[in-house]
This record gives structure tokens, sequence and C-alpha cells, in this order.
């Protein structure tokens, strides 16, 4: 059988029992040392296991497997690999060998740089796709990393950035003569990392992100000497993190402010931090209203705080159809009876969330200063438990420190994760400038007898 063992991050001893029992008992024990490498060299590895270590190059996993898939035909080898074995599609491709020779495999688990980049204290579910960084060379700068950085920013999400390791290398001069002559080893930087980013942005000027773009910087991940430093692609590219292995991740705007707390332990300057996360990350942003700021002390009339998720319109259409929601306008929820009609069918479908939820509204962003005035304006509304609107100044700051209790935030979590899987719960600010749809917000409200102040008060201390 062949085995395919997560030595972890660190060091020896960071194998599980499963894997340590594996490679105690195998006939052969194999160490793939060039997607990765660990902390300590192959001496401590062999004096820990107690057993001899059969180093596999690049070479030897890609080109000549044979030999090992040949011993697992009747023994058992070990296939040693650094932080999780399905970390890179080698492994993938060294199982798929396996299975077309019908040699039967299993694979033991460990951490991986995939997982433990929670450290940083950024949530692993607004994680984006990873990235890989080559060194670049004078002739050859890829970019091909740019392009999925860019989508995962579209979208908000982090970029977890694998950086380049050269082991066991030739260069051109000896590649070419066919001589077996290797290069001292190479880990790209965290710095190099940055660095090689900023000068693709510079060549695509494509706005994926810029220097003053937030991102923490790793070194020796899961280590006891573990180090991050936070702070703009420009900090980073000119901070030295020490020692090996590095790896780098890119700021999403769908941040959240745990996240912000935590990684601000970790800044280089946190005075430029608090400044830079406001400006790019923070409140401030969703305040950028008709390219205008709008200072933090208040927002006025057609603006709305809300609390809550996107629902996007389509899912919004198939839903009113399907549930013959009959008083719901789905390209305009906050018109005449839509709002009541889709509560009272909430709490017909989903009872468990809505017992826990005061009455929800639906909230449309829309700019009528548009070339073509054209209703809906987005492909989406706001599903919201707090809102907030008024023709005078709204403390932005104190609505957003009571918080929301602990059973509706889970009911909203509930709530979402059943109509709009995937969507970030949080606060936004949404600008409706249709001053039809602000009247009749004010008549509403007149029609219930209730102050449009008082009645937000109310929704504010949900």
């Amino acid at each position: 059988m062949l085995f395919l063992v997560g030595l972890g991050l660190a060091d020896e001893t960071d194998i599980t029992v499963k894997g340590l029992n594996v490679v105690k008992a195998a006939s052969k024990v194999y160490l793939e040392a060039y997607t990765s490498v660990l902390l300590v060299n192959q001496d401590k590895l062999e004096s820990y296991y107690g057993r001899s270590i059969i180093l596999a190059d690049r070479e030897m996993v890609e080109s000549s497997s044979d030999e090992i898939l040949a011993a697992a035909v009747t023994d058992d080898v070990a296939f040693l690999v650094v932080g999780d074995p399905f970390g890179a599609t080698t492994h993938t491709d060294l199982l798929l060998r396996a299975r077309e020779l019908k040699i039967p495999t299993k694979t033991i688990h460990n951490a991986s740089v995939m997982s433990a980049v929670g450290a940083t204290g950024l949530q692993l579910y607004n994680f984006g796709q990873t990235v890989s960084m080559v060194f670049f060379t004078d002739t050859w700068k890829p970019s091909s990393f740019y392009d999925r950085i860019k989508e995962n920013r579209q979208v908000g999400l982090h970029t977890l950035m694998l950086l380049d390791i050269k082991v066991k290398e030739q260069s051109i001069e000896n590649l070419a003569r066919g001589r077996k002559i290797f290069e001292p080893p190479r880990y790209m930087t965290a710095a190099q990392c940055a660095a090689q980013m900023l000068a693709i942005e510079r060549d695509r000027g494509e706005g994926a992100y810029g220097p003053e773009s937030l991102a923490v910087g790793v070194a020796q991940l899961g280590a006891d000497q573990q180090r991050m430093a936070a702070g703009t692609l420009m900090q980073i590219s000119e901070f030295d993190l020490g020692p090996p292995l590095h790896s780098l991740v890119l700021l999403g705007k769908r941040v959240h402010d745990l996240e912000r707390d935590y990684i601000r332990e970790y800044a280089i300057d946190e005075t430029g931090f608090d400044k830079n996360w406001e400006e790019q990350y923070g409140l401030a942003r969703l305040l950028n209203i008709d390219g205008t700021k709008t200072s933090l002390t208040g927002l006025r009339m057609s603006v709305f705080l809300v609390h809550g998720f996107r629902w996007a319109r389509n899912e919004i259409r198939v839903h009113v159809v399907l549930q013959e929601v009959d008083d719901a306008a789905p390209n305009n929820l906050m018109c005449g009876d839509s709002e009541e009609a889709m509560n009272e069918n909430f709490r017909e479908l989903y009872p468990g969330p809505m017992a826990n939820l005061p009455p929800l509204r639906f909230i449309e962003p829309l700019n009528p200063n548009t070339e073509k005035f054209k209703y809906p304006s987005e492909p989406y509304a706001y599903v919201a438990d707090v809102v907030v609107q008024s023709e005078d100044i709204i403390d932005v700051t104190e609505v957003m420190n009571k918080g929301i209790r602990a059973a509706q935030w889970d009911a909203m979590a509930d709530l979402r994760d059943i109509i709009a899987k995937g969507e970030k719960i949080g606060w936004f600010v949404v600008h409706n400038g249709d001053r039809h749809l602000a009247q009749q917000e004010r008549l509403r409200k007149d029609e219930k007898g209730v102050n449009g102040m008082e009645d937000e008060a109310n929704a504010v201390e949900v």
C-alpha cells in the first residue's frame, strides 16, 4: 500500500500519531522535498522517526515515480509530504498513477498553510483563490496570478499567496550543458513577493491592488518562532520578516472588525494602519456616495444604514413566483405591500429564524441620477433586521456600537444560509435616491402612527 503522510508545517514533532505509526511500520520511507520544506533537517526527522529516509526530489517524483510505486505493490511505502498531502497537485498525480496500477492508497492528513493561515486572524471563509508567486527573471515575469487576485478582489475576498522555493535547481547554463550542478536553495520572502506584485500592477494598471492595499506577511507559520507583519504592500516590500518560509495574504474588502482587531497587533505602523483601514476597508469607504465622502458623524435622507445581507434579484424573482407572493413586487420590494407580504411569507416558510427576528426590511440600492433612469439599478436588494434612515443626522458610530443580539445574529445567519448562502452579513450604507420612495417611506410610518425617528430608535434597539 502507498501511504501519503502529512508532516505538518514546522518540525519533526508535528507528525500525527497515526502518521508516525505508518512511518515506523513502512518498508520504505520517502520524503518529498521540493514543494515545501520543514524547518528542521533530514537527520532530525530520522532520529525522531527511528527510520532512514530517502529524499525524493522533483525529478524522482515527477519523472521516476515508478521506483516508489513498484515498492508499494508488495510492501507498505510511506511518502512524506510537508503540510497536507493534497496541498500540491503533484501528490494527486502520484495517487492517480497508483490507482492505474491497482495499488491501494491511504492518506494521513495534517495541518497545511491553507488552514493554518487562519492564525493571522483573517477568517478562512473570506478567502478566495490561492495563487503562487514565482521568482521573476530579467526575461520572465509571469502575471497570471494578477487575474486571480483581481477576481478575488472583485468579490471582496482575501488572497493567500504561496511563495516560490528553489531547491536543487540548475542554472540555465548547467541545464543546457547537462551538468548536474545545482544552485544554492532560495526561498522567496514576503518583501520580494510584495515588490513583484507592485511591479506587475505598474505594468498592468488595472487597479487590482496598489501600494496602499493592506496585506499580512507571515514567516515560519506553525513554528514557535512564527512571525507576522501587517501593513501596506509598500511597507511589506521593505520589511524583513526573518528566516523562511514566508507567505503573504492580500486583504479583500469583505473584512470584519474582528479581523481588523486581530491583525492590528501585527501592524508595522499602527497609526498608518488605522488611517489606511478606515479609508480603504472601513465605514468611510462605504460612505463614498456619488463620489463624495460623507462625514462619519452622520447621514442624510435617502441614505440607509442597514444590518443584513444581499439577496440577488434573480433569486428574489424566483422566490416570489414559486411561492406565489402575489402582493410582492420583486423589482421594488420597498413599494406598496411588498415588505409585509414578504415578511408573512418568510414567517410561514422559515418559522425558526423568524421567531428571533424583528419584521424584516428589504432595502433597494438606487441612484436616480444615472444617465438613464432604471429601476432597479442594482441586481440585488438588502434583507435587513436593523434599518436607520432619517432626514436628520444619524450618529453612525453610536448605532453600530449597540451591536446585534446573539440570537438575532444567529437567526439572520440561518436565514441567509437558506436564501442567499455565501453572502456576507454586516453593516451596509445603501443609497436610495428615489424621492417618491422616500415619501412612501414616510407615509408608511404615518399610517402606522409611529414617528419616524422613534421607529428608527426601536429598530436599532432590537
